[in-house]
């Protein structure tokens, strides 16, 4: 398994993805973002299906797909507007999907490929993924004093810009519909399970790291789709954090 090209390289993703998803999902639940990480994740939809259909990279089509839908979202008010906008965007890359010149391999756009990810693929993932832990670090204090005293501006723009590098930096690998998983359930789980902030992200980014890596594992040796995999891992992780008090954990 692990002298395989096409496994190595699936494994550095799931780490270099995992580093980068666990900090940034701990901002997201703290600064009650949630939603807005669902929201691009699926309104990107039909930028990967034209950049499919135009034979580009698909990084190009979810920078484009989450450019338009960070508009869109900016430009209404209210979650019934942005649910709007969401399923709107949604529905034409649903529609997009099902012409007859979409390539067969539709599945890689919803639920990832990360088993075919190249080593142009991984160079990107690692470059976004890097910048995305840099702007984590230099936007920390904003983002703490946004998460614990209410105070939102520019701290709430900087998170939305990090979440929309971070969602075109795993596309590739978990697809549009899985990525929030890795995002979200480690560092619920991290939350629970740590009380001091440092600790908290780096708890996060371990446990994402271990859902990738363990989803790889269980994907390889049941035969199933290694995206799906790793976001039951990582859910699975998410819900070992909650029993915490109930298992009476320190």
């Amino acid at each position: 398994m692990f002298s395989s090209g096409i496994m190595q390289r699936a494994f550095v993703e799931a780490i270099v993805l995992g580093l980068a998803c666990g900090p940034l999902g701990v901002w997201i639940l703290l600064l009650r973002r949630s939603y807005a990480a669902e929201s691009l994740s699926h309104a990107m939809l039909p930028g990967l299906v034209i950049a499919a259909l135009a034979g580009i990279p698909l990084v190009f089509g979810a920078a484009a797909g989450v450019l338009v839908a960070a508009v869109l979202i900016a430009a209404v008010r209210g979650d019934v507007g942005v649910a709007v906008v969401v399923s709107g965007l949604f529905g034409l890359g649903g529609i997009l999907a099902l012409s007859p010149e979409t390539p067969p391999r539709l599945g890689e756009l919803l639920f990832g490929d990360l088993l075919g990810v190249t080593n142009g693929d991984l160079l990107a993932a690692a470059l976004l993924s890097v910048g995305v832990l840099i702007a984590l670090a230099l936007a920390y204090r904003s983002l703490a004093l946004a998460g614990f005293e209410g105070r939102g501006g520019r701290a709430d723009l900087a998170l939305l810009a990090i979440l929309a590098v971070t969602t075109v930096a795993a596309v590739q690998g978990l697809g549009n519909l899985l990525l929030v998983a890795l995002i979200l359930a480690p560092a619920a789980a991290a939350l629970n399970l740590a009380q001091r902030l440092p600790h908290v992200l780096a708890l996060a980014a371990a446990l994402a790291v271990v859902a990738g890596v363990g989803g790889l594992i269980v994907s390889y040796q049941l035969e199933i789709a290694a995206g799906a995999s790793i976001a039951l891992c990582a859910i699975a992780l998410s819900t070992l954090g909650l029993l915490k008090p109930k298992l009476g954990m320190p």
